[in-house]
């Protein structure tokens, strides 16, 4: 029977070899398929000692996985924090976007103790700070392998490396140095020297002016004050000031006693005098506060505030009344000054004719029931006349007094065009005309001829 082939299984087969032959690639070396990444800038600077594997294709971790890889390695000149130009070693990676670094991140170059087998070592991504974006640049960490760490205790050790450990020491211990440890550790121990003798001068009992010398003085005196202390405290002495103290409580004991005693037998008395107190306290206050306390009040019409109130009221309306009168009464007499002076001027000659008249009348009663005859007539005529010379100077007096008064209102210096000034002239002119027309009517009575 002639051989068939099952394609079928032939098939079948084929998809198999296929299968595991695409699972064996992927586990041997193809775990990145599929992964997504981000890339980074790692730097670190030139004088550090990193491994010599640490080139492109080198593995990137983090704790025991393989999360990345190295793709570039390059020296460039870059500035530091200080603005400063040197010269960096610049590590371009991927690493896997599961990992977010952050800015405190730990990210180390690591080799083995005896060379080779270089790989960057992700020690911590960072739980502080802001996440770093892809692309960006972050300092890494020094190597830790024994070449870097011999050639960083070298460089710490190098005495023309001017930040070195040794440098460090050496600017430390210059005695010359004023900022330097051992000059600040000598000039605090010159100190502490001078603060230990002075504090011997003032531990010296012996010298009164010292520390040691007052306190010793002063405990003498707290000595003193004890003993003092102690003989005032004895009850055996009558001068000591315990037993003056027990003399004193005796006596205040004794007048309690007596005090107490008294208010015993006066009980009754008391309890009157008390009672009679509140009496007097409630008629006081029922029969002479709250009647006063009526009285002041604002609400009550008929007490005596408000009358005071209403009292001053009219009071203050009749000083308002008698503002108004005598404005009135100021304006009236501005307005009839000149009538009022003629009325003065009037009253004063009525004065001065009535006295004259009275005087004829005392000395000549009988004129009031006789008639003169022509003689008599010409006598009273120069009796007239004479009259006549005495009214005239009466009124000479009245101008000079108003003068007087005038010179008084204006302070001694009457204004020339004063409308006072002119009465007083037009009435001395009146004056001088009754003077001469009195001068003629006598001389013509006498029948004289004047010269």
């Amino acid at each position: 029977m002639a051989r068939q082939t099952n394609y079928f299984s032939l098939g079948i087969s084929v998809i198999v070899i296929a299968i595991l032959f695409f699972a064996i690639l992927m586990f041997v070396g193809g775990r990145g398929w599929g992964t997504s990444y981000h890339d980074y800038v790692v730097r670190y600077p030139a004088n550090y000692p990193l491994p010599d594997e640490i080139k492109p294709g080198a593995g990137v971790h983090c704790g025991a996985s393989l999360v990345g890889q190295v793709t570039e390695f390059e020296l460039k000149l870059g500035t530091d924090d200080e603005g400063e130009s040197r010269l960096w070693a610049f590590v371009d990676i991927k690493v896997d976007q599961i990992i977010q670094l952050r800015s405190s991140c730990r990210i180390v170059a690591r080799g083995l103790v005896l060379g080779g087998g270089g790989k960057l070592v992700i020690l911590d991504p960072g739980t502080l700070g802001d996440i770093i974006e892809p692309g960006s640049t972050i300092d890494g960490a020094p190597a830790a392998t024994f070449d870097a760490a011999l050639d960083i205790m070298t460089g710490e050790l190098d005495p023309s490396n001017p930040r070195g450990l040794l440098t460090s020491i050496k600017q430390q211990l210059d005695p010359n140095d004023a900022r330097s440890l051992i000059t600040k550790i000598h000039a605090s121990m010159g100190d502490l020297n001078l603060v230990t003798k002075r504090i011997a001068i003032q531990l010296n009992p012996g010298d009164q002016a010292a520390l040691m010398g007052k306190m010793l003085a002063i405990m003498d005196n707290v000595n003193e004050i004890t003993v003092e202390l102690r003989e005032q405290m004895r009850t055996e002495s009558d001068t000591a000031m315990l037993a003056k103290l027990h003399v004193t409580l005796d006596t205040l004991n004794a007048g309690l006693m007596e005090a107490t005693g008294v208010l015993t037998e006066n009980r009754t008395a008391i309890k009157g005098t008390m009672a009679n107190l509140q009496e007097t306290s409630d008629t006081v206050r029922s029969r002479i506060v709250e009647p006063i306390a009526q009285e002041l009040d604002r609400k009550n019409i008929g007490g005596l505030l408000a009358t005071l109130h209403s009292s001053f009221s009219m009071v203050n309306a009749s000083l308002a009344n008698l503002e108004v009168v005598t404005s009135r009464a100021k304006s009236m007499t501005v307005l009839n000054e000149s009538r009022i002076n003629r009325l003065i001027v009037d009253a004063s000659e009525m004065a001065i004719h009535l006295s004259a008249a009275g005087k004829d009348l005392r000395r000549n009663p009988w004129r009031l029931f006789y008639r003169p005859s022509l003689d008599e007539t010409k006598e009273l005529n120069i009796f007239d006349a004479s009259r006549e010379f005495s009214m005239a100077a009466a009124r000479l007096d009245d101008s000079v007094a108003q003068l007087k008064s005038l010179m008084e209102n204006y302070g001694g210096a009457v204004p020339v065009d004063a409308p006072e000034i002119a009465a007083i002239k037009e009435r001395l002119g009146q004056t001088f005309e009754d003077y001469k027309k009195a001068e003629e009517a006598l001389w013509n009575q006498l029948e004289i001829t004047p010269r």
